[in-house]
C-alpha cells in the first residue's frame, strides 16, 4: 500500500489556465479581425474583471472562487443557483466581450459572437501541459495522488474530467465543494482530516501559486515543491524547494530513497 501523498494543484501545475485564456482572447480577437496584440488581450482581461466585479452573484458559495476570465467559458446550467442567477452568469461573456470590444473598437456588434468564438477555443485548449500525464504515471508508482484545487465545483470537476487527468486520482478537493479558499486552514484541516482516515502522510504540496499552494503546505505543515522560474523565483522559505516541472519531485520528495 502507498502510504506517501502527493498534493498537487491543478490549474497552470497540470493543465495550463492563465496562458490559455490570453491564447483563446488572441485567437478570438484575430478571428473577429480586430486587433490582437498583448495590449488588446490586456483590455480584455480588464474589462471581464470590471464586468465580473459587478455581478451580484460572484460572491456566492458556488462561484466564489471563480475568475473573471474563468466566467467567459463555464457551463452556467452546472450551477446550484436560482434560475435568475444561472441567467444572469450566463450573460457574463457577452457582456464582458461587448466592454472590450466597445473599449478597442468602438462597438459592441461582434459581442454575441465573440463570446461563443472564445467559448470554443478555450475549449480547445483544455488538455495537460506537455508531459504531465507520463509524468503523472511515473509519479503515481511511489506515492498516492491527491488533488488540490482552488475554484467553482463543477467546473473544476468537468476540467479534470475533460483533461483526461481525473483516474491518476486517488482524491480530489475541490474549495468550491469545500466552502473556504484553499488557502484557508479550513482546507488544509478537511486534507488533513482525510489523511488521519486513510493512514496517509504528505510527500509534497505541489503548486505554482505562492498564494494558494504554498499557503495550504504552510497551513498545514507541509513541505513545498513552487513550480517557477528558481532563477527569478522571489519566494524565500525553509520548507520550499522550486523547480520548473514536475520532475523536481525526484530532486526534493521526502521519500525518494524509499
Amino acid at each position: 500500500m502507498l502510504d506517501r501523498v502527493l498534493l498537487i494543484d491543478l490549474d497552470d501545475t497540470l493543465i495550463p489556465d492563465v496562458p490559455a485564456a490570453r491564447a483563446a482572447i488572441g485567437d478570438t480577437l484575430r478571428h473577429l479581425g480586430v486587433p490582437d496584440g498583448p495590449e488588446a488581450v490586456d483590455a480584455v482581461f480588464a474589462a471581464t474583471r470590471e464586468v465580473w466585479r459587478a455581478n451580484p452573484w460572484r460572491g456566492s458559495p458556488e462561484t466564489a472562487r471563480l475568475s473573471s476570465w474563468e466566467a467567459l467559458w463555464i457551463d452556467p446550467q452546472e450551477l446550484e443557483l436560482p434560475r435568475s442567477a444561472v441567467d444572469m452568469i450566463g450573460q457574463h461573456g457577452r457582456s464582458a466581450w461587448a466592454a472590450a470590444l466597445t473599449a478597442l473598437t468602438g462597438t459592441d456588434r461582434l459581442a454575441t459572437r465573440a463570446a461563443a468564438e472564445f467559448r470554443t477555443r478555450r475549449s480547445d485548449l483544455l488538455r495537460p501541459l506537455p508531459g504531465v500525464p507520463a509524468q503523472l504515471d511515473r509519479l503515481r508508482e511511489r506515492h498516492e495522488l491527491w488533488l488540490t484545487t482552488d475554484g467553482c465545483r463543477p467546473h473544476q470537476r468537468r476540467k479534470l474530467l475533460a483533461s483526461g487527468l481525473a483516474d491518476r486520482f486517488a482524491e480530489v478537493f475541490v474549495s468550491g465543494e469545500l466552502g473556504c479558499a484553499k488557502a484557508d486552514s479550513a482546507f488544509a484541516e478537511a486534507v488533513r482530516s482525510r489523511l488521519d482516515a486513510a493512514g496517509r502522510q504528505v510527500c509534497l504540496v505541489i503548486g505554482d501559486s505562492a498564494s494558494t499552494d504554498l499557503r495550504l503546505a504552510a497551513t498545514g505543515g507541509w513541505p513545498a515543491l513552487h513550480l517557477c522560474d528558481p532563477d527569478t523565483c522571489q519566494v524565500r522559505a525553509e520548507t520550499v524547494r522550486h523547480h520548473p516541472d514536475l520532475t523536481g519531485v525526484d530532486l526534493y520528495c521526502r521519500c525518494a530513497a524509499r
